[in-house]
């Protein structure tokens, strides 16, 4: 009798236990926006990182819990970054190939799917505190900015006796705004995603979200484009012509504040 009363009692406690710990929210989402500083981070010497950008994003949230403080964070991000890099290239203009020094700021817009893995405290006070780690991938919808040439060698036919590169007396700074960059840039981008933050809860399951997040990508994020390669700033040549056999490579990184509500 008292051994079938302990089993009785050891079930009764195992069921207890188990509907206490299936007892969380087992779905979470809510919305955010995004402001971030970017940069470009170059993967050679032949080409400069000229400084960060601001830059702005939103998005939708979902977290899907496992267990009371785990969770699955994914949603849709659409994000812009970007960030201001310089290198030498050769251009024609009017029929005279020109050795330029091209500085581009620029602004990517990205769709991206995060899939992190998400860590949570217990309530303390109305404020739980949480952090995540995963990876993101992103299509790029959209790529602009402005471009800056600075001319710095012309290729001069006009002497057949002396033909080749000439420093150009007067360097001369074309502008353009607003220029249409989808044709550079990858379409794809991974990353990895690090971030923390607090909840602070308002009533219920609706919360106030505040954190950081760290986007770190690893992809090129521009399709190959022939870079001349520099010495002291100034191009390298052999046998009379310029060595364009660099690419351009480089990963572009941003820090992100979000604000949002989740529900």
């Amino acid at each position: 009798m008292k051994k079938t009363l302990s089993v009785l009692i050891a079930i009764m406690a195992f069921t207890q236990l188990s509907t206490a710990q299936e007892d969380f929210t087992k779905f979470r989402m809510g919305f955010k926006v995004s402001p971030n500083i970017s940069w470009f981070q170059p993967q050679d010497k032949h080409f400069t990182s000229e400084g960060s950008v601001l830059r702005f994003g939103f998005g939708f949230n979902a977290d899907v819990f496992f267990a009371q403080n785990y969770a699955i964070g994914t949603g849709v991000n659409v994000m812009r970054n970007g960030g201001k890099i310089s290198y030498l290239e050769v251009t024609n203009s009017q029929g005279t190939d020109y050795i330029v020094r091209r500085e581009r700021s620029m602004s990517n817009q990205y769709v991206e799917v995060p899939l992190t893995f998400k860590l949570r405290t217990n309530e303390i006070g109305y404020i739980t505190y949480w952090g995540q780690f995963g990876f993101g991938l992103g299509v790029n919808i959209n790529a602009r900015g402005d471009n800056e040439d600075e001319l710095m060698y012309f290729y001069d036919e006009s002497d057949p006796m002396d033909p080749g590169w000439k420093a150009v007396a007067d360097r001369v700074v074309q502008l353009e705004e607003d220029v249409n960059f989808s044709d550079d840039v990858q379409l794809f981008r991974m990353s990895m995603i690090i971030g923390g933050g607090i909840e602070y809860n308002l009533s219920g399951s609706t919360s106030i979200l505040v954190g950081v997040t760290y986007n770190n990508g690893f992809t090129n994020a521009f399709k190959d484009t022939d870079v001349i390669r520099t010495e002291n700033g100034e191009p390298v040549f052999e046998s009379g012509q310029p060595r364009d056999d660099v690419r351009l490579r480089a990963i572009s990184n941003s820090i992100e504040l979000n604000l949002g509500i989740l529900f």
